[in-house]
């Protein structure tokens, strides 16, 4: 199955006419442009193996989300939450980031609000509270297991925001970037109301971070994985997808990003001992 990427910050630009910046109106386009999200009904998806389960989480202001779940298989305790990016919904993102199950680990793919079926409208606090509400049902559903993140472009933001926030084994991203105004040439910058500063973040990071960039990626310039890098601290690995675009498949790289977090978090020391 192939789908394509949206290089949704060149859609905004060609929305907003120079003689509007600084509107109300231009900024709310701009805005309005960064989410893209497609509904269930336009989805039509094909997994390699048994398809996810239907889940759901609530959100701390009011709203009942649906992801979906690979749990992980006995003996197993391991779960990597995903976050998706600006574009399609949970169940393109199950297809894509199935691979991750591989070892029988679990796989959680989280949604946000505004996407697929979901209620309500998304926006950088909404993405985030909803990302809270996806952790807490990655407790729930496995409590006794370790907690991973993954984040493919918009998601790259709110995986590292949630790593900030709370303790987990590992972090991966895909297609970061530094902030969304970084996105954007400078006459557009003053229209973007969302912040989403993964350089900001970074550095509250603690856990093993592996940034993931494709060569060829040309939606956010390498030079930004480089940045991220330099604000970040040494559990933050680079590792550059030679000849991969914003989007890598997944199927060769899972096993691989498994190993790197488990022989990242051998190498931590541990936080209990004296």
């Amino acid at each position: 199955m192939q789908h394509r990427v949206l290089n949704v910050f060149a859609l905004c630009l060609l929305c907003v006419g120079v003689a509007s910046v600084g509107t109300p109106a231009a900024a709310g386009l701009v805005s309005s442009r960064i989410y893209q999200p497609v509904s269930l009904v336009e989805t039509n998806v094909e997994f390699r193996g048994e398809p996810p389960q239907p889940i759901t989480a609530h959100t701390a202001d009011g709203l009942t989300l649906e992801g979906a779940y690979w749990p992980p298989e006995e003996g197993v305790d391991q779960v990597v939450v995903v976050f998706h990016g600006n574009s399609y919904n949970h169940m393109v993102s199950a297809y894509r980031a199935e691979p991750l199950k591989v070892g029988g680990r679990g796989v959680l793919i989280a949604s946000y609000r505004g996407y697929g079926d979901n209620p309500g409208k998304p926006s950088e606090a909404g993405l985030y509270a909803d990302a809270e509400a996806w952790l807490a049902k990655a407790d729930e559903l496995a409590p006794d297991s370790r907690r991973y993140l993954f984040g493919f472009s918009l998601g790259s933001a709110v995986a590292i925001e949630m790593a900030a926030r709370h303790d987990v084994s590992g972090v991966a991203t895909m297609g970061a970037f530094t902030r969304l105004k970084d996105m954007f040439p400078g006459i557009a910058r003053a229209l973007v109301t969302e912040r989403y500063d993964n350089l900001a973040r970074i550095g509250a990071v603690e856990e093993p971070l592996l940034l993931m960039h494709g060569t060829k990626d040309d939606v956010v310039d390498s030079k930004a994985v480089a940045q991220l890098e330099d604000a970040g601290g040494p559990n933050v690995v680079h590792i550059n997808l030679t000849g991969g675009g914003h989007w890598v498949p997944l199927d060769g790289l899972a096993p691989r990003i498994w190993a790197q977090w488990e022989a990242l978090e051998a190498d931590q020391p541990d936080a209990a001992a004296p």
